[in-house]
């Protein structure tokens, strides 16, 4: 029944008059105005989807001002059968806690003397989930009574005092701790910057990093003693943490160590560890005190997000740290102050409702790989948390256990990322916390590619996994004592992945070797740039033997600077399309797909659609910049020929763009149609065709001046070098509402290129390949590509001859016969998940 309903769903609004036969799909570009919202425009799970879980979490837009709501749950419309129903709920989740029967479920809520809402509804299958909570108040009631009970509890602490014996990870812990025992204690004055910028904007972000490192000084610090005083039972890590509470309980909760969320929710937490860990040791008075101090600001962080952060797409910051560390403050002083049971209610609340927060089911991660690592720990403990409190499950969500794949291919060890979102080139190669991490999820999921990944990420490192401090202490009390899953026989991942949830795809072409291996990544995401995403759907990287080759440009000195907000975020920091000069809106309608994807030996392709993305229609703004048609067609041909093409089309004339960036040159020929580009390990050129003339140019400036004004440092604490970027635009010499962009990449070690030929047919012949793309833009769009020795075959769309039969129809197609082994695909249009879903809300066009 489900399945019928979404394939009527996707007809409907998807295919339309374009539904040619079975034999036959066009696909259509999604008519929804926005997938995210950045704030709650509707209540879910409703417009007949199917819940997540069963059971069900059911969310709805709530009012700060009149935080009272009723909620009423039936399996009748007229809530007659199976009535659930709760009132004085002060923000806008519900969780039932109940597990439903199947069939179609009703709901509504209202604020308190206010109407019913109209009626949502949702459907339970079968197979839908099983996920039955037990309440908040079951959850505060399994917390032991006695301290310490967050670090460890109190009737474990022998046993694991013998057990860290042999754990490399405790020495490390008792070594930093006593690092920590004759350092200086900072006091209040510190948390004060230590130089001025150019106006208030700047000085208000100096301030809030100066406050955010003593703050965050202070409770990695009182952690690690905490940590070590667990472990050995020595008063020496009593003494020097009393010694740093002391002070810092003496700062004003609301002044300077208030500046930055960050900092204030670490000085939090710290004293809530040092409160739970040192309990029998801290007389009633100096508790009182300490306390207070916390519960101001917990406090302050539960008012500010009730009503608030379960309603927003993204508020990272809380789910990043904050909340986790809001966590140990409620668990250490649950019993000790009434306010703890209310923070903790709501975290758990929003847990089962959100996490993992905007992750779907395909493991990528929306913020991309830098801003990922902010969040591992966080999921982990979180979720370790809650299943000791409960005995549940709190990972059932597929992407669970897809993640550590796409970590795979979008950040190989030895190599850099892909490079999108904020900080994805923060890293030249994945550092030991994602070997720390993605250990603890073979050892959870019994991976083994997970395993691997670890493995080569440490050995690049020159490191053991036990020496990543991150997950260090997760290692301690939970993963080490869970065996490693056996040893891959053969590496057996395919050299291409894509995830439409999140809308990335890879294309490698020895992801296991990273010396060669050549790296596409390509994105064009239904998220629309939020939070740490940029405006770049339909955008492209390139990097080849672990090194950037063409990637995204331009740096980041702070959230809000005017070249972070007008070029690294901006399209035009991308390898990306312009229109009128102009990017994509930083707007969450402002969104793209990727619906196609194949993959064989030789042959690997992928179509982004970013149709929607130069338009954005969400907080009241409705931006369109006239784009009608912009799909980018990925096709790599291995061993080093990647095919770029762009179909595009706008409600009037258009000024269009291409980019391309590179770190260090590019050798352009206007004449050739070329451009030639390297890195430290080889090089590549660039053919560039169009349907219509175009000026090659090319800049080492940017646009917004960029100044290293918040004095970021690198790893050896060296400040960071803003350092010139070259920028290449191929931009059309006459305005057209439609235009063709075809751009071949070669790229090797030797640097030596084919000369590509052109026949009298419109066929680029490339070394082993010809290569054909449909530059008439009165044409249908198309590009094919075939092996001279026939071997391997592909076009986009229409007729494939494989021996004697003929394959028809609109979709992609690839054929390849290695060895006598034949292999024939045909592409499928993937619509998200949460596209369908956004498509069932009333007035989203």
């Amino acid at each position: 029944m489900n399945k019928l309903f979404f394939f009527l769903l996707y007809f409907l609004i998807f295919q339309g008059s374009n539904f040619v036969s079975a034999q036959k799909l066009t696909y259509k570009t999604p008519d929804v105005a926005v997938i995210y919202p950045k704030n709650r425009i509707w209540a879910t799970p409703s417009g007949g989807q199917e819940a997540a879980f069963n059971s069900p979490s059911l969310q709805w837009s709530s009012d700060a001002k009149n935080p009272n709501y009723s909620v009423r749950i039936s399996s009748s419309a007229d809530y007659t059968r199976d009535l659930i129903e709760k009132s004085d709920l002060i923000y806008g989740i519900f969780n039932p806690h109940k597990i439903l029967s199947p069939g179609t479920w009703y709901w509504q809520y209202k604020a308190k003397d206010g109407d019913w809402s109209p009626n949502n509804s949702f459907i339970i299958t079968e197979n839908t989930l099983l996920f039955e909570t037990p309440s908040s108040k079951q959850i505060i009631a399994n917390i032991p009574q006695s301290h310490p009970r967050v670090l460890s509890y109190k009737k474990d602490l022998e046993d694991l005092r013998i057990k860290v014996k042999n754990y490399a990870e405790a020495s490390q812990i008792i070594a930093e701790a006593n690092s920590y025992i004759s350092l200086r204690v900072p006091t209040e004055i510190d948390l004060n910057p230590k130089f001025e910028g150019k106006n208030d904007f700047e000085n208000k972000k100096i301030a809030l990093l100066a406050s955010k490192k003593i703050g965050s000084q202070v409770y990695t610090v009182l952690y690690t003693l905490c940590q070590a005083y667990t472990l050995t039972g020595e008063d020496k890590y009593f003494k020097t943490a009393k010694a740093w509470v002391t002070e810092a309980v003496q700062w004003d909760p609301n002044g300077a160590s208030h500046n930055s969320d960050f900092g204030d929710a670490g000085t939090m937490a710290g004293f809530a560890l040092v409160l739970d860990t040192f309990w029998d040791k801290i007389s009633p008075e100096e508790k009182e005190v300490v306390v207070k101090n916390i519960s101001i600001r917990a406090n302050g962080f539960y008012k500010k997000w009730i009503n608030s952060v379960e309603k927003r797409s993204s508020s990272m910051h809380v789910w990043q740290h904050i909340m986790h560390r809001m966590l140990y403050s409620s668990i250490a002083l649950v019993g000790e102050t009434p306010d703890a049971e209310k923070w903790l209610s709501y975290i758990y609340d929003i847990w089962i409702a959100q996490n993992p927060k905007m992750g779907e089911e395909d493991g990528a991660w929306f913020n991309g790989t830098g801003y990922f690592r902010m969040n591992t720990l966080t999921m982990y403990e979180t979720t370790h948390f809650f299943n000791k409190l409960s005995g549940k499950d709190f990972m059932l969500n597929r992407w669970f256990k897809n993640n550590p794949k796409w970590l795979i291919y979008a950040m190989p060890p030895s190599s850099v990322s892909d490079g999108f979102c904020n900080d994805g080139n923060k890293h030249p190669m994945p550092t030991i916390g994602y070997a720390g991490y993605a250990d603890a999820a073979s050892r959870m999921f019994n991976d083994p590619y997970a395993a691997w990944y670890a493995n080569e990420v440490a050995k690049s490192n020159g490191m053991a996994i036990a020496e990543d401090d991150e997950f260090r202490w997760f290692r301690v009390i939970k993963t080490n004592e869970m065996p490693l899953p056996k040893q891959l026989p053969k590496f057996d991942l395919p050299q291409a992945a894509v995830f439409p949830d999140v809308g990335v795809g890879y294309m490698h072409t020895n992801i296991e070797e990273m010396e060669n291996n050549l790296m596409l990544s390509l994105r064009s995401s239904p998220f629309g740039s939020l939070a740490h995403t940029h405006a770049d759907q339909n955008t492209f990287n390139i990097a080849f033997g672990g090194k950037r080759l063409f990637y995204n440009s331009g740096y980041r000195p702070a959230m809000g600077d005017p070249h972070f907000l007008g070029w690294y975020k901006h399209t035009q920091g991308h390898n990306a399309i312009l229109i009128d000069g102009q990017g994509q809106p930083f707007n969450a309608g402002a969104y793209g797909l990727i619906p196609r994807f194949l993959h064989g030996e030789q042959i690997s392709y992928a179509m982004g659609d970013a149709s929607n993305a130069y338009s954005g229609k969400d907080l009241g703004e409705n931006t369109d910049l006239g784009m009608k048609t912009f799909m980018r067609h990925y096709l790599m041909l291995r061993p080093g020929i990647i095919v770029i093409y762009d179909d595009l089309e706008a409600d009037h004339k258009a000024d269009w763009s291409w980019l391309l960036h590179n770190d260090t040159g590019l050798e352009v020929n206007e004449k050739t149609k070329s451009i030639i580009a390297q890195n430290e390990v080889g090089g590549a050129k660039v053919s560039l065709y169009s349907s219509s003339a175009i000026n090659f140019e090319v800049s080492t400036e940017f646009s917004i001046p960029v100044d290293n004004w918040t004095k970021k440092t690198d790893e050896d604490g060296e400040p960071i070098d803003f350092k010139d970027q070259w920028h290449f635009k191929g931009s059309a010499k006459e305005k057209t509402n439609k235009m063709r962009y075809l751009a071949i990449f070669q790229v090797n070690s030797a640097q030596k290129f084919e000369e590509i030929k052109i026949n009298a047919k419109g066929i680029y012949e490339v070394g082993d390949w010809e290569i054909f793309a449909e530059l008439d833009s009165n044409k249908e769009a198309k590009l094919t590509a075939r092996k001279k020795d026939g071997t391997a075959s592909f076009v986009s769309t229409g007729e494939m001859k494989v021996d004697s039969k003929n394959y028809a129809g609109s979709n992609a197609k690839i054929f390849e016969n290695s060895y006598g082994n034949k292999l024939y695909k045909e592409s499928k249009d993937v619509i998200p998940k949460a596209i369908l879903n956004a498509a069932l809300m009333p007035d989203n066009k």
